[in-house]
């Protein structure tokens, strides 16, 4: 027995009568192969019955399983009835629709047989006689193909056992429709075989075979720089691999964070065979990027700007970029060199390399005397530490949506001679340091440029090293109280970052689609050992606490909290509106006093305000405007806060 793909019945307006409608009853025999069965049920010519005779006495033949009294209340009918050409008709009908009877033979005029004898004038009631075909009691249930899913869990969903129950079709039915269902809500698509049903040369044998789509090939087009190794590495769905849903959505968010398409699109064709072809096609973006120029910001204030970024260097997904400073606050030039290889075994080990000579500000105005001396350290009326060294970092898949990362750090660090008096000249610091951090990163992000849905969690520990060289003041003696020689420390941190989607999550193939989304932040570090000034948590400014100058609060200990929402107003263009609090706290420097500001114990600092997001090729250009206690200030940046 088997289930057949198409097929139609007519049903005769003979049954129009009957309680149950002749289209239901259309559809049901055609699915079980009822090959042989007529067009309709033959009903017996009508035994002409005087009217008010009732049914007597009901007579049940050929049940084996099922009871008489079952059958006579699946009947719907039952002695002291009308004895009627209708009565007949329906108990005939009822019976049938059970299920129960006539699969083997296919024909309804088999299945269930109702008839009445001749009237008793006498007693004024008729005897109706019922000749049932039961169908076959399950002796064995045989299931094949179920591939990704145990067949334990299909045989839950089975309503028959070995244990003498009949064979239903219509119960079937349900249970292969739930078997369907579950293969779906796990993302697997599947078929039944035409052994399905009942076995015709083993009655009672129950087969369910199951045939689950697989990955016949898989096709790239429309990539003219990207290799075809490129796209196929970064996917799970694999030839030969049973066809996921899931995982090949998995697959499109994968390949559109590379960051190098605008689109992907996949798309499948029946190969026959339970197989399909899988076609992905890409639209690639620019990854060459050659910019000259004047930039401005409040650490930096201004500064020419030469870059030179190939995201997708000999079409490998590979990155290497130059980027050249010169001018700023202080004069000074930066040149980063960075290259990574994403793929550098086939474990998906990746390398990231940056070479650099830079400039670092700390804050955005010149730092003020404190206290008047006449015994200084320096002429620099600005704060900022020139960065020579390089950074290496190692990271792999732990398991799905996890990374594990190792990072190696060796500078040489060189603090500007500040104007500063001898209380605060111990932030003037110079020396080697040296360092090795190891994070474990989760990601859930829908898009991580630009996400509305999932989240993004971080923690790191960093061992550190560092020597310390004595800053001396203008008088020659050495800076009292200041940190110096070899100092060692350790710093903990953890960031937790969630999405939140107001309309739903983005379409498919609509990567970029914008919609209004509520996104959180949340950052805590701590350290313990002896702090260089320059690797304290700072906290303030554009990338972190909004209304305060940059790097406002510093310390050994740092919280902060964020949430904005994020409203598109056009393509390309979106509002938001945010709220930000933290703090940074305690440490060796709480003598000092940085451009009239001193390090206070913890404290709830809060900004609030409002900003537009600009999306470009480079990434969206940010400006926001923020308030606090301390005034209101205007940041601008390149790229999302988080």
């Amino acid at each position: 027995m088997m289930i057949p793909t198409r097929g139609k019945t007519k049903m005769s307006s003979l049954l129009l009568t009957a309680t149950i409608s002749a289209s239901l009853i259309s559809m049901l025999i055609p699915i079980f192969s009822f090959a042989q069965a007529p067009n309709s049920i033959t009903v017996p010519p009508p035994i002409i019955t005087p009217t008010g005779t009732r049914i007597g006495e009901i007579t049940v033949l050929g049940n084996k399983s099922f009871s008489t009294a079952y059958i006579i209340a699946a009947s719907g009918h039952k002695v002291g009835d009308p004895c009627s050409d209708r009565t007949i008709s329906e108990m005939k009908t009822n019976l049938y629709l059970t299920g129960n009877f006539g699969a083997r033979s296919g024909d309804p005029d088999i299945a269930v047989r109702v008839r009445s004898e001749e009237p008793n004038p006498p007693t004024g009631s008729c005897k109706v006689i019922i000749e049932v075909e039961e169908n076959d009691t399950i002796k064995g249930i045989t299931i094949t193909g179920s591939g990704p899913i145990k067949i334990e869990e299909i045989q839950t969903l089975l309503h028959f056992t070995k244990d003498k129950t009949v064979f239903n079709p219509n119960q079937f039915l349900r249970d292969t429709t739930d078997i369907q269902d579950l293969y779906n809500r796990r993302g697997y698509a599947i078929a039944f075989g035409q052994s399905t049903g009942i076995d015709e040369k083993n009655p009672g044998v129950l087969n369910i075979e199951i045939v689950v789509t697989r990955v016949g090939k898989i096709n790239i087009v429309k990539n003219h720089k990207t290799k075809r190794r490129v796209i196929i590495r970064e996917m799970k769905t694999k030839e030969g691999d049973y066809f996921n849903r899931n995982t090949l959505n998995g697959d499109i968010r994968r390949l559109l964070n590379l960051d190098l398409f605008d689109d992907v699109t996949p798309a499948d064709t029946d190969m026959g065979g339970g197989k399909i072809a899988l076609t992905i096609s890409v639209v690639e973006k620019r990854t060459g990027i050659v910019s000259a120029g004047i930039g401005f910001s409040n650490r930096a204030q201004l500064l020419g700007r030469a870059e030179i970024t190939e995201t997708n260097f000999r079409g490998m997904g590979e990155t290497v970029n130059l980027l050249w400073e010169a001018g700023g606050a202080v004069s000074r030039s930066s040149i980063e060199l960075g290259f990574t290889e994403p793929w550098l075994d086939s474990k998906h080990t990746s390398l990231a390399v940056q070479l650099y000579d830079k400039t670092v500000y700390r804050f955005s105005n010149s730092l003020q005397n404190s206290v008047v001396s006449s015994v200084n350290v320096g002429t620099d009326n600005r704060y900022n530490e020139q960065r020579t060294g390089s950074t290496v970092t190692f990271s792999r898949p732990i398991k799905e949506n996890l990374r594990g990362s190792l990072s190696l750090r060796g500078e040489n660090v060189r603090t500007g001679t500040l104007d500063l008096s001898p209380s605060n000249a111990e932030i003037i610091q110079n020396g080697p340091i040296y360092s090795i951090a190891g994070t474990l990163m989760h990601n859930t992000r829908d898009l991580d440029v630009d996400p509305i849905s999932g989240g993004f969690q971080t923690s790191t520990i960093e061992i550190g090293h560092a020597n310390i060289k004595p800053v001396l003041l203008s008088n020659g003696s050495p800076v009292t109280g200041a940190v110096t020689g070899s100092v060692s420390f350790s710093k903990a941190s953890l960031e937790m970052r969630q999405y939140f989607s107001l309309s739903g999550p983005r379409k498919r193939g609509k990567p970029d689609e914008d919609k209004a989304s509520v996104a959180t932040r949340f950052i805590l570090g701590s350290s313990l050992g002896t702090l260089p000034f320059f690797e304290q948590y700072f906290v303030g400014g554009a990338e972190s606490l909004r209304g305060f100058r940059e790097d406002r609060f510093w310390g050994r200990n740092m919280f902060l909290g964020s949430i904005e929402y994020r409203h598109p107003l056009a393509r390309k263009l979106k509002g938001v509106l945010f709220l930000d609090v933290g703090d940074a706290w305690g440490g060796s420097y709480t003598g000092v006093t940085i451009a009239g500001f001193n390090q206070s114990p913890f404290n709830f600092h809060a900004g609030i305000g409002a900003g537009i997001r600009v999306g470009t090729p480079i990434g969206p250009l940010r400006l926001d405007f923020g308030f606090s206690k301390e005034g209101g200030r205007t940041h601008f940046s390149i790229g999302n806060v988080f």
